[in-house]
């Protein structure tokens, strides 16, 4: 793996290993933090500039970029580090396997696995990971915890799989698998200071409760020779190599990396990178046996990894009896975690009363987008606009002087421009002339009906964590988490 790593980048690197540490010591974060965003700004230059530019040149193009995003983290770390009582880690001896930590005084202590609170997930992604960006369709994430914490001193959260290129590594290997029984590790965070061997444990455990809830039968990652890791935390933890991938590095407008799920202007990389180590881990016995024999690596195909072929959702047919009733579900539990701090600010004051959908729209419409993809492998699109009640076409049908929902989101399944895109609206009856609380159909078919959905906006799943609702649907996630096993409340 080592004939991975990218002769130019590693000579670079190190000759501006004074200056990298110089910059590191100032901004208050460790070298390889720094050196993480140097490498990782590095391909907006092309491969004439990384090799026959000096490297004091090179470091100038990049430094304020990978400077300005670790002192982001700096910003988050301390604090992180309060939450976590990090300070309990100084002079640590060893992580044990039962999870206990020993230290040279003979102290002892023992962490605790647990699930992450999604509003704790997504600072670390957000804010400590060094993507800076949050996966929104992260379904579940774990994490070690000290005694009394609140923040996890290691990270691990993992999706379903949606990418075809992933698929077709595990098939050509021979494997027989579905998407909906992979899942994806990925984003994963330790706090500066813990030992080394607490990212495999924590690994270990969250494969375990994977495999507890039956949530996937393997559990594929990816690691970065660019970034110069090596994978050892996942060799430790049991994965297997099986192909390689490259990798899109992209840049706003002022040259900061931004990843790839996230729409919006970009400059795609100039330099040639290394690829992606794609890996995979069996979660039940059947599933290790399959992996076991694997001894080859795979390339993908640049062109397949750049179209970023969606894989073909589950079937549902939302128009069933079955799905009709499992959504009127998801409205009733969603109706018991709506509060204050999940509606609109416009219906604050007054307060709207318990069960109220107005004002509930944009969080309900979050949780139901996540909760397609993760079920479904659906790309459900979060629509912002309003919805007109009654006929435009000069016929009555008795709904004519109903009250539009002039502020409104919903869901929609299906391109913008096609008539036959499937309208899920869980929050519908905030006009009083819609009598059931929840709206679905085809979006021609509602609108003869007299329900015209009229877009003013629209967002993918994976640009969500950039609009104003995400704060409000974490407090609704959160109260949904709680709800579940009361434990989990702070």
């Amino acid at each position: 793996m080592d004939g991975l790593r990218d002769p130019d980048v590693e000579t670079f690197v190190g000759a501006m290993g004074t200056r990298m540490r110089a910059d590191a010591e100032t901004v208050g974060v460790g070298l390889r933090t720094l050196e993480i965003q140097v490498r990782l700004h590095l391909p907006r230059l092309s491969r004439p500039a990384v090799a026959g530019w000096s490297p004091d040149k090179v470091y100038e193009e990049i430094r304020l970029q990978a400077v300005v995003r670790a002192a982001q983290v700096r910003q988050s770390a301390e604090d992180a580090a309060h939450q976590a009582h990090a300070s309990v880690l100084l002079n640590v001896n060893k992580a044990h396997r039962d999870l206990s930590l020993s230290f040279g005084d003979g102290y002892r202590t023992r962490l605790r696995f647990a699930e992450v609170r999604p509003s704790v997930g997504h600072l670390i992604q957000s804010r400590l990971h060094y993507l800076h960006s949050e996966r929104a369709d992260t379904v579940l994430q774990f994490g070690l915890f000290l005694p009394g914490a609140t923040m996890p001193i290691t990270y691990a959260a993992f999706s379903r799989c949606d990418r075809q290129y992933v698929m077709d590594a595990l098939t050509g290997h021979g494997l027989d698998v579905n998407p909906d029984r992979i899942m994806v590790l990925t984003r994963m965070h330790g706090l500066a200071g813990i030992p080394a061997n607490l990212m495999s444990l924590t690994i270990a455990r969250a494969v375990r409760e994977i495999r507890a809830v039956n949530a996937g039968d393997y559990v594929i990652t990816a690691y970065n020779p660019m970034l110069g890791f090596g994978g050892t935390s996942f060799l430790a933890s049991g994965f297997r190599p099986i192909a390689l991938s490259p990798v899109a590095y992209r840049y706003d407008d002022k040259g900061l990396f931004q990843t790839r799920r996230i729409a919006g202007a970009s400059v795609p990389q100039l330099l040639d990178t290394p690829d992606n180590v794609l890996m995979v881990l069996g979660a039940t016995s059947a599933a290790k046996r399959s992996v076991a024999g694997i001894e080859s690596l795979i390339r993908v195909p640049r062109r397949t990894h750049s179209g970023g072929d969606h894989v073909r959702p589950v079937p549902a047919d939302f128009t069933s009896p079955q799905w009709t009733e499992r959504l009127l579900g998801y409205r009733r539990m969603l109706e018991s975690c709506w509060s204050d701090r999940t509606v609109h600010p416009r219906y604050q004051e007054p307060p709207v009363a318990a069960g109220d959908p107005r004002g509930q729209c944009g969080v309900t419409s979050v949780w139901l987008a996540r909760r397609l993809r993760a079920d479904l492998l659906l790309e459900p699109v979060y629509c912002y606009g309003r919805l007109r009640v009654g006929r435009h076409d000069g016929r009555h049908d008795g709904r004519h002087d109903a009250e539009d929902v002039s502020h409104h989101c919903w869901v929609e399944i299906g391109p913008a421009d096609d008539p036959r895109r499937f309208v899920i609206d869980l929050t519908g009856d905030q006009s009083d002339a819609v009598r059931e609380p929840i709206i679905l159909g085809e979006h021609r078919t509602l609108a003869d009906r007299g329900l015209r959905y009229e877009t003013a906006a629209s967002l993918r799943l994976d640009e969500l964590p950039k609009d104003r609702v995400w704060p409000r649907f974490l407090a609704l996630d959160d109260r949904l988490r709680d709800l579940e096993d009361p434990r989990r409340q702070p």
